[in-house]
């Protein structure tokens, strides 16, 4: 296979697992495994089941490296793949009883549907708790949602530390996570918090 030049790097790595290459697959896993761990992580809250799933996003791609139709960047398909599967994780702790975010496939209810239908109650109170967080705090966890950037990102673009970046975002989960409780089941906060983020940013 020829090499095509106009390529980045990711991108030719990609090339070379798709060909079968599993030294290819070694680098790219090495490339993004840490950082999509923490990232699933803001939302499970459990290192154990964050590499659990980021794991089987990888696995999934080498199973399917054949079919898997990339339109944006690879990085942009294993975070999608990331939040799917934290979504569908996140989904599954739901309690049985909890009748208003109640999961059922005969309906086609989800949680993205189901939180939509508050978005607007929703929407004003996490806009109100996001100014109450402290100005650094808040300029972090903003780049984080809307900019969708990484904690090393951010880290670079403020001077600042990752540790730093990482104190900050669950400093702003936990005072966030208080005042939304009142909207949403606790085992949806931190899915509304980032991975549905879109619904109330736009």
């Amino acid at each position: 296979m020829s090499k095509n030049t106009s390529l980045n790097p990711t991108e030719i790595l990609w090339e070379e697992v798709i060909a079968g290459k599993v030294n290819a697959y070694e680098q790219l896993f090495n490339l993004f495994y840490e950082d999509l761990v923490r990232y699933t992580h803001r939302y499970t809250q459990q290192q154990v089941i964050s590499e659990e799933i980021i794991q089987e996003v990888f696995i999934s791609l080498w199973e399917r490296r054949m079919e898997v139709k990339i339109t944006t960047s690879l990085k942009a398909y294993l975070y999608r793949a990331a939040k799917n599967r934290t979504i569908n994780y996140l989904k599954l702790q739901l309690p049985k009883d909890q009748a208003t975010y109640d999961i059922n496939e005969q309906t086609g209810l989800t949680v993205e549907t189901t939180i939509e239908d508050n978005s607007e109650n929703l929407k004003k109170a996490l806009n109100q708790a996001i100014q109450t967080l402290p100005e650094k705090c808040r300029v972090i966890f903003l780049l984080s949602r809307n900019e969708g950037l990484t904690y090393k990102e951010i880290a670079e673009e403020l001077a600042i530390s990752t540790k730093t970046v990482e104190n900050q975002i669950g400093i702003a989960i936990k005072k966030l996570k208080i005042e939304l409780s009142p909207y949403l089941g606790v085992n949806l906060i931190l899915v509304t918090l980032g991975i549905v983020s879109n619904v109330f940013w736009g």
